[in-house]
């Protein structure tokens, strides 16, 4: 696995992933905290992550189409571009005390239309990087690289937004931060992440990825056109579409919990709630390590088993947002956390490779843009119906999608087609390799 840092386009493309995942990890737990200190408000939280949601979900599927017609390569440069702009402006204005709610706003809006680029691109250059029999390698490596940054980011951005950790009790508090102390903290924060904006797009200029396979006939198709090629491709599938269907609910109960409703839980129970949260994503982030590290060392499961054991996985983790509500020591969520980290990152490498061996190269961009689209897409409307739930009962509303997320997760392992016909696995390998 190793071996593939070898190689010069790798390594840069590497280097470049691992500083700005980095840089992610600081800014994801600054912005929520930025929202919360601003307003106190979990409504609000909710419907700024839905401002940068909606205009990702809705051009998620342009991007990956964009990304086919031109190279992910060049789709990354110019989104970091305009990624390094936007945190480099907002740690300026947190600088000068000049921030309000409205440009938080606004700078969510611009986030969202950047990413809904920037993500096909990035899941889908891979290919472009490596041979085919690396592609399991290569992409255990990219998860090995997003996950270290997931345990340094937080960790960083917890210490450096509160200015040191002095009390992490497990005992509840009415105890928490203020914007007027956080303030300074969250302009660095911000001012890192432009940082690591900025190397990712250094590295990208000594990159030399081949070009994929382009379709002759799609050269007068509308964007419209392209888009639903990749959508007929993806239901024509049952596998591939069950597991997409599977992630949409997965992630749509997922990530606004952990994103809205953690802060907010950590705030409430924990003195240094800005610390304690960073170390339970941390945590997080160190089970994914291992995990991702093993899913390029072991086989199992096969191509035709991944989706069933993708859910039965997935099933632990939706049920880690209960367990932390019903027993709060801070050390019990980074223990689940960990466990849960380790299966998710694992099995996603798996996932990731036989999407990408069974799709056919001219389509990879959009299949990979549809992927993310139902990854989040519906996080904009979960952010918002979120926003509501946990003002109404914080505590009572991650229970419920704790639930929601351990009976889908049981019931798709269960469906029939989530164990795919290794003849189609194999039919969309030499789709790849034409």
């Amino acid at each position: 696995m190793l071996q593939l840092l070898k190689d010069r386009n790798f390594l840069f493309y590497w280097l470049g992933q691992f500083v700005s995942v980095i840089g992610d990890h600081i800014s994801m737990l600054a912005f929520p905290w930025l929202v919360l200190q601003l307003t106190g408000s979990k409504l609000l939280m909710g419907l700024v992550f839905a401002a940068q949601g909606l205009p990702r979900a809705v051009l998620m599927l342009w991007g990956g189409a964009l990304v086919d017609r031109t190279n992910p390569r060049s789709v990354m440069l110019w989104t970091n571009i305009l990624r390094l702009g936007l945190v480099m402006l907002l740690a300026y204005l947190l600088y000068a005390d000049s921030v309000t709610i409205e440009i938080v706003f606004i700078a969510a809006v611009a986030f969202g239309l950047a990413d809904a680029f920037f993500y096909p691109a990035t899941t889908s250059i891979v290919p472009s990087l490596v041979k085919k029999d690396d592609l399991q390698a290569g992409n255990s490596l990219v998860q090995t690289t997003m996950w270290l940054g997931v345990i340094i980011g937080p960790v960083i951005a917890g210490i450096v937004i509160a200015g040191e950790a002095s009390t992490v009790s497990h005992e509840p508090t009415q105890a928490g931060g203020s914007f007027a102390e956080d303030r300074i903290g969250l302009a660095r924060a911000f001012f890192l992440d432009g940082l690591t904006f900025a190397f990712s797009f250094l590295t990208l200029l000594f990159i030399r990825a081949r070009s994929y396979d382009k379709d002759e006939g799609e050269a007068g198709q509308s964007m419209a056109s392209a888009i639903w090629q990749g959508i007929r491709w993806v239901w024509s599938n049952p596998t591939v579409r069950l597991g997409f269907i599977g992630i949409a609910i997965l992630e749509t109960f997922f990530q606004a919990p952990i994103f809205i409703g953690l802060p907010a839980l950590a705030d409430a129970r924990f003195e240094e709630g800005a610390y304690v949260y960073g170390l339970e994503i941390a945590a997080y982030g160190s089970g994914a390590l291992l995990g991702a590290m093993a899913g390029g060392m072991f086989k199992w499961p096969r191509d035709e088993d991944v989706v069933r054991v993708m859910f039965l996985i997935f099933t632990f983790s939706g049920a880690t947002i209960g367990l932390i509500v019903l027993y709060p020591p801070y050390w019990w969520a980074m223990l689940v956390f960990f466990i849960a980290g380790c299966g998710d990152s694992y099995i996603w490498v798996h996932f990731t490779t036989y999407l990408q061996k069974a799709t056919p190269e001219k389509l990879l961009g959009r299949v990979m843009s549809i992927l993310m689209f139902m990854s989040v897409g519906l996080l904009p409307i979960a952010s918002i119906a979120a926003g509501f739930a946990f003002e109404w009962n914080l505590e009572l509303s991650l229970i419920i999608a704790s639930v929601v997320l351990v009976v889908s997760c049981l019931l798709a392992a269960a469906h029939p087609y989530a164990k795919a016909k290794p003849e189609t696995v194999r039919a969309g390998d030499q789709d790849v390799s034409t």
